[in-house]
């Protein structure tokens, strides 16, 4: 008896198993990448003294950079996942046996992949520059307040990285101090001793920068074997204060992630008129359009791989999800590497995991839509498999 299976019904039962991985892989996939940034930024709210509105403000702006990366990674766990379970539940079966083929079923994926693409072209685009401005902005904004509120007279301060701080003496409200001594352990184990009769704060907004200027001192450094003594004499000396690690004044890459794509095509063209290296730019400008591109690919090659699995467990999806990520950074860290070194061109490096897993993945759709046997991807399924289900009981006895 040949069943006919509308196909409304089919591609709204196939989107609603791609939704809820989908969902779940975001969730997941964006915790974790946070979880390192949220242990440093707490620290500001513990011991800075930073409120906690302000710390998620920061979060909030740090999203889009996020987004970036776990969008494309959860197209590809909904894929194989909900294909997996297909296979597994035997639906697919059922499909074919209705005359239903691969290709017939793919426009849910399709949809999901060219969603992702768009979703992260939006983030790369518009997003991501104004989320990385404002984060340093609130940073910058966050820094000068501290330093202008922690710097007090009479006590050690060492809220400031790798420097403890004594002023003898602030006259009146204003920023002029007088009589400071600076330990300094930022560069060196051995600390310099740092003296100035007066200082104050310069805060510059278009550098990001808060500076701690000092006024005739000197500065005073004993070597390891201590048998050595240095000492200089300063009319005037600057030392910029970090509120913590999440700053990075002097980092380019982090300028030029701050940019709009207009912003860096007219850096390209100024820089190239100068014939200064255009190659941080160029990796820059093709990051913004490779990483939304990553969700067609990981989705492409997830399609086979998922509908060629035969049993198992979802974990077995996470598994083959976690290994094919792996390998696109591998690739990705390869070419973004030898791009910035010059061996590659800019273009190719960062397109190169698109390029390779997009082969992959045309090749092994092809052969799984035809219903032929691919002997080294049944082995890769058969090992992926008792991985997981080894991962499964493991964590049952826990």
């Amino acid at each position: 008896m040949h069943i006919v299976i509308p196909k409304r019904t089919l591609y709204t039962h196939i989107t609603k198993e791609l939704m809820s991985p989908f969902i779940l892989g975001l969730l997941i996939f964006t915790f974790i990448l946070l979880t390192n940034r949220i242990l440093k930024l707490m620290d500001l709210v513990v011991n800075k003294g930073v409120g906690l509105d302000e710390v998620i403000k920061l979060i909030i702006y740090l999203l889009p950079s996020f987004f970036m990366l776990t969008i494309p990674m959860s197209v590809l766990l909904a894929t194989l996942i909900a294909l997996g379970r297909l296979s597994a539940d035997g639906e697919l079966i059922a499909m074919k046996a209705s005359g239903i083929s691969l290709y017939q079923i793919l426009p849910p994926f399709i949809a999901l992949c060219v969603t992702g693409f768009l979703l992260t072209n939006m983030l790369s685009l518009l997003l991501l520059p104004q989320g990385n401005r404002a984060f340093r902005n609130q940073l910058f904004s966050l820094s000068k307040r501290h330093s202008e509120a922690n710097l007090q007279e009479r006590i050690f301060n060492d809220d400031f990285e790798g420097l403890i701080i004594y002023i003898n003496e602030i006259p009146g409200q204003g920023k002029h101090m007088q009589g400071i001594v600076i330990s300094d352990k930022r560069e060196s184990e051995v600390p310099s001793l740092i003296i100035g009769e007066e200082g104050m704060i310069i805060s510059d907004q278009n550098e990001m920068k808060v500076t701690l200027r000092l006024f005739n001192g000197s500065i005073h450094r004993a070597a390891n074997d201590s048998l050595t003594y240095q000492k200089a004499i300063f009319k005037t000396y600057d030392m910029n204060l970090q509120l913590s690690n999440e700053e990075s004044e002097n980092d380019t890459e982090v300028k030029y992630s701050e940019q709009s794509i207009a912003a860096l095509l007219k850096l390209l063209t100024d820089q190239s008129k100068e014939k200064k290296s255009l190659i941080k730019i160029q990796t820059e400008i093709h990051k913004r359009f490779a990483f939304p591109f990553a969700c067609v690919v990981l989705g492409l090659v997830g399609i086979p791989f998922g509908a060629y699995r035969r049993k198992g467990t979802r974990s077995y999806g996470f598994v083959l999800c976690i290994i094919i990520l792996f390998l696109y950074y591998v690739f990705l860290n390869f070419g973004e590497t030898m791009a910035k070194r010059g061996i590659l061109y800019p273009a190719l490096g960062i397109w190169l995991p698109n390029v390779v897993l997009g082969i992959i993945g045309c090749y092994l759709l092809s052969v799984v839509g035809r219903e032929k046997p691919i002997p080294g991807l049944y082995w890769i399924d058969e090992t992926l498999n008792r991985l997981s289900m080894t991962l499964k009981k493991r964590f049952k006895r826990q």
